[in-house]
């Protein structure tokens, strides 16, 4: 199952070939995919689609579709970065078969709409996950807040950091803060707006006075050997 048309012929003639069973060699010549010459990122994501897509057809045939598997193939479309089918799999296919889209569903559509810069759109998707009883979850808050850090969009940020607060009772993880500590640590703003009080204190904080400390003793003790250096000279 799945094998194009003219590796069934290969494997077919292979079986002509012989009243017996064929040579296993010869078989897995005529049964394995070669890859071409070239190829391109396109090309790979064509091919993973085409491949998820028979996967999916088998298994409605089956009778073994469930949100799993929409998940799976939902991720297929959002990792092929195509925003449309993405969001048509997302609509439709979920009510096709009897499901109702998880916080998994919703996060991965979320986060690609991120990544591809449709806020709006991301927006407009959080509305109808609010709507439909469901909120985003911690790493889908930390997509968005992470996308305003890394455009020095504060305020926004901010915002959503609190609203992430009040919908899960933390804050999103440290990589989608670290933006945002930096911004407001090079306009002097950590205490201004609360940021430590908001999402606690920076973790990274005691590396960086380490590597300042330690740039301060290097270059004291490179001016003493000179100094020292020097001196022997003048005692020659």
């Amino acid at each position: 199952p799945g094998l194009p048309m003219n590796r069934i012929e290969k494997v077919s003639d292979e079986f002509s070939r012989t009243l017996g069973y064929p040579s296993i060699l010869r078989l897995a010549l005529a049964v394995r995919e070669n890859m071409p010459d070239e190829f391109s990122p396109q090309c790979l994501t064509r091919k993973n689609l085409a491949n998820a897509k028979h996967v999916m057809s088998e298994a409605e045939k089956e009778g073994l579709v469930d949100a799993h598997l929409l998940n799976g193939m939902l991720r297929v479309y959002t990792n092929s970065g195509r925003i449309e089918p993405a969001m048509r799999f997302y609509d439709t296919e979920y009510k096709k078969h009897g499901k109702t889209p998880t916080t998994h569903s919703d996060r991965l559509l979320f986060e690609m709409l991120v990544k591809k810069k449709r806020i709006s759109r991301a927006f407009k998707l959080k509305q109808d996950i609010e709507r439909d009883g469901r909120s985003l979850d911690l790493l889908s808050y930390g997509a968005i807040v992470e996308h305003f850090g890394n455009h020095k969009q504060l305020g926004s940020a901010l915002l959503l950091i609190k609203e992430c607060k009040d919908v899960h009772g933390s804050a999103p993880g440290e990589r989608s803060l670290k933006n945002i500590r930096l911004v407001c640590r090079q306009n002097g703003l950590t205490e201004r707006v609360g940021l430590e009080i908001m999402v606690g204190e920076d973790p990274l904080e005691w590396m960086r006075r380490g590597e300042e400390l330690k740039r301060v003793q290097n270059k004291r003790a490179k001016s003493s050997n000179m100094m020292l250096g020097m001196n022997r000279m003048l005692d020659i």
